[in-house]
C-alpha cells in the first residue's frame, strides 16, 4: 500500500509538471518525423552540370553523332530502384557558368567533355591512337556529395567508352577541386561545425541571463529607473559576446592543439564569430520569451538548441532541400538559421582559406536574420514579461 501511494505521488508530479512530460515524450517522434520529410525516403540524388563541348562527327551514313550528348542522355537515365533519378543533370554553355552552380550550391559537380571526344573515341576505337580522351571534373572537396556523384559519373563515362571502342580504359578522368583545398582529414572537416556549436552553447548562457533577471524582478526596478530596451539589449548582448568569443577560441585552440591546421585568417573568424554571437543571442531573447524558470530553459530550451545544433549542420552534413533561388544562389530550408551560414563561413574560413570579401553573402545573411531575430524576441519578450501589472 505505501508503495502504491508513492508511485501515485510520483506520477501525479509528473503530470504536474506536463510541460516536461511532454517534451520527453514527443521529442524523439517529432524529430522521426521532421527527418523524415526533410530527407525523404527516396535515396540520394547528387547533382551535376555538363559542359559539352564535344563538336561531334558525320557517319558515313549521314547521321550526325555526339558521344558527349549520349553520356549526358545515359547520366538523366540512370535511376534508383524507385524510379528517382541518381544524377540530377544540368546544361551549361560555358565551364565559368558550371562554376557558379557549384560556388552558390546549386550543383555538386562539373564534368566537361572535351571538343574532340567522339573524334577520339572513333580513333581509339579504330586503332589509330593509344591516348585516351580526357574528361575533365571540377568540385568542393568539402560537399560530401562531390565524390559520390563524381562515382556515378566514372561508371557511365568509361562504361559507354568501353562498350564504343572495345577497350577498357579509352577515357581518362582529370579532377580538379575548385577551392584548391588539401585533402581533408573527417576530425578537419568537423572542426568548423565543432565552432559553430561552441557558439550555439551561448544559447543557455544569453537566456538564462534574461530569465533571471526577469525572474528576479530586476527588469521592473530597472524598467522605473527609465532604462531603455537598447541599454539593456547592449548590456547582455556585450556580456555574452565575450563569453562566446572565449568559448570559440577554446574550441579552436584545442582543435590546433590535436594537430588542426586552419588556412583562414584570425580576423576573419573572429568578424564571423561576432556576428554569429549576436544571431545566438538575438535566438536567445526568443527563448527565454516563452521561459519562466532556469529549469525550463535547462529542460524544454534544449529543444531549439537541438533544432540549431541537427539542422546547422553542426552535428552531421544534411541533404539541401531547395525551397527557391535568390540571385542565381539556391536558397534551402535550413538557411532560415543563421548558424547554418555561420558554420558555412567557417568551413570557407578554416579549410579553404576565404577572406571576409569571399563571405559577403554569409555576412549579409547571418545580420540579416540577427536582426529578425532580435526584433521577434523583443516583442514576444516585451509582450509576455514587460506588461505593466
Amino acid at each position: 500500500m505505501r508503495w502504491f501511494s508513492l508511485f501515485k505521488k510520483g506520477m501525479v508530479e509528473n503530470f504536474r509538471d506536463w510541460k516536461i512530460l511532454i517534451l520527453t515524450l514527443t521529442l524523439a517522434p517529432f524529430f522521426v518525423v521532421l527527418m523524415y520529410y526533410y530527407l525523404g525516403t527516396t535515396p540520394e540524388s547528387y547533382r551535376v552540370v555538363f559542359v559539352n563541348h564535344d563538336v561531334g562527327k558525320m557517319t558515313e551514313e549521314g547521321d550526325f553523332f555526339n558521344a558527349g550528348e549520349i553520356i549526358i542522355t545515359e547520366a538523366e537515365e540512370i535511376n534508383h530502384e524507385d524510379g528517382s533519378p541518381i544524377l540530377i543533370v544540368f546544361r551549361e554553355q560555358t565551364l565559368q557558368e558550371a562554376k557558379n552552380r557549384i560556388k552558390n550550391k546549386s550543383a555538386d559537380l562539373i564534368i566537361e567533355i572535351p571538343e574532340n571526344f567522339t573524334e577520339s573515341l572513333e580513333s581509339f576505337k579504330a586503332g589509330n591512337r593509344d591516348d585516351p580522351a580526357v574528361v575533365r571534373s571540377w568540385g568542393d572537396p568539402a560537399n560530401f556529395n562531390y565524390m559520390l556523384g563524381l562515382s556515378w559519373c566514372h561508371y557511365i563515362v568509361l562504361q559507354y567508352g568501353a562498350t564504343v571502342t572495345g577497350h577498357s580504359n579509352p577515357v581518362e578522368f582529370l579532377s580538379e577541386d575548385m577551392t584548391q583545398m588539401k585533402s581533408l582529414s573527417d576530425f578537419e572537416l568537423y572542426v568548423p561545425a565543432l565552432l559553430g556549436l561552441a557558439i550555439m552553447m551561448l544559447m543557455f548562457t544569453a537566456s538564462a541571463t534574461v530569465i533571471k533577471e526577469k525572474d528576479k524582478g530586476t527588469l521592473i526596478r530597472l524598467r522605473i529607473s527609465n532604462m531603455t530596451t537598447f541599454e539593456w539589449l547592449s548590456a547582455v548582448s556585450v556580456a555574452q559576446l565575450i563569453i562566446g568569443l572565449l568559448a570559440m577560441g577554446l574550441t579552436l585552440l584545442t582543435a590546433i592543439s590535436l594537430g588542426y591546421e586552419t588556412s583562414g585568417s584570425l580576423w576573419a573568424l573572429t568578424v564571423i564569430g561576432l556576428l554569429s554571437c549576436l544571431a545566438i543571442i538575438a535566438i536567445s531573447l526568443v527563448v527565454a520569451a516563452f521561459m519562466r524558470t532556469i529549469f525550463d530553459l535547462v529542460t524544454i530550451g534544449s529543444f531549439p538548441f537541438f533544432i540549431l545544433m541537427f539542422f546547422s549542420e553542426g552535428m552531421f552534413p544534411i541533404s539541401p532541400v531547395q525551397i527557391f533561388m535568390l540571385g542565381g544562389r539556391s536558397i534551402h530550408i535550413n538557411d532560415i538559421l543563421p548558424t547554418s551560414h555561420a558554420i558555412a563561413a567557417f568551413k570557407k574560413i578554416m579549410n579553404q582559406g576565404a577572406g571576409l570579401d569571399e563571405l559577403v553573402f554569409e555576412m549579409g545573411a547571418i545580420i540579416g536574420l540577427t536582426v529578425f531575430f532580435f526584433a521577434a524576441g523583443i516583442w514576444f519578450f516585451t509582450r509576455r514579461h514587460m506588461k505593466a501589472s
